[in-house]
């Protein structure tokens, strides 16, 4: 996969797709085979220092309660050794990047903000470091329709802006076919199929057509408007 391209791991509930999530960045370990990231066997490296160059967002948020909100975006860096002024500047900008103002929100505790806004905080927070990959596990499926959207907007433009490569994973067509530049079905722990948005709509797969049948009627030609 290259930088500016989302794969999009796609499944019903239980078909192994935060699990495969899970095995890039070692919080769980293969059994077999093996993963690697620009072109390295994840195997040979640290897997805390792996971590700390993957960026994560969870659905949950995973935001540490007590700290601000500069803080938890500066996680990464503060563990990284960073300079504390040079911190501070990276949370300043990718809080202005997500769309929360540094002066009102930066000194918040997360209990002070909304469900969109706790979500915004934890994207930022996955970019401070300049990971070279982003791993999303159902990060907007908490969220209301109309945040949804928004972020899911956003996350295109971050995308683009930082040519990021990541990995998403839902549960929901229409999100996969909105973001993802790949989408990889997934089926009882396999790989049922590999497609881009457009080859989609023409699956032949058992789980694919299934997925196909809960598009809103507007998509019932076979193609996006």
């Amino acid at each position: 996969m290259e930088r500016g391209q989302t794969l999009v791991l796609l499944g019903r509930s239980g078909s192994g797709k935060t699990t495969a999530l899970r095995l890039i960045n070692r919080l769980l370990e293969p059994t077999d085979g093996a993963i690697h990231l620009s072109g390295e066997d994840i195997r040979g490296v640290d897997a805390i220092a792996l971590r700390r160059h993957i960026g994560y967002v969870i659905q949950d948020f995973g935001l540490l309660p007590h700290w601000t909100v500069e803080q938890n975006v500066s996680l990464v860096p503060r563990l990284l050794g960073w300079p504390r002024e040079k911190q501070r500047a990276r949370a300043r900008e990718l809080l202005e990047q997500v769309g929360l103002s540094p002066e009102i929100f930066g000194q918040r505790r997360p209990h002070q903000l909304s469900g969109g806004q706790r979500q915004r905080v934890a994207v930022a927070r996955a970019l401070a470091a300049n990971p070279g990959l982003l791993l999303f596990d159902e990060p907007f499926g908490a969220l209301d329709p109309l945040t949804r959207h928004e972020m899911q907007g956003q996350f295109c433009e971050l995308r683009s802006r930082y040519d990021l490569a990541s990995v998403f994973v839902t549960h929901d067509l229409l999100e996969a076919l909105a973001l993802g530049t790949r989408i990889a079905v997934l089926h009882s722990g396999k790989l049922e199929a590999m497609l881009s948005p457009d080859e989609f709509f023409d699956a032949t797969t058992p789980v694919a057509r299934a997925f196909l049948e809960t598009l809103p009627v507007e998509f019932s030609s076979g193609r996006r408007r």
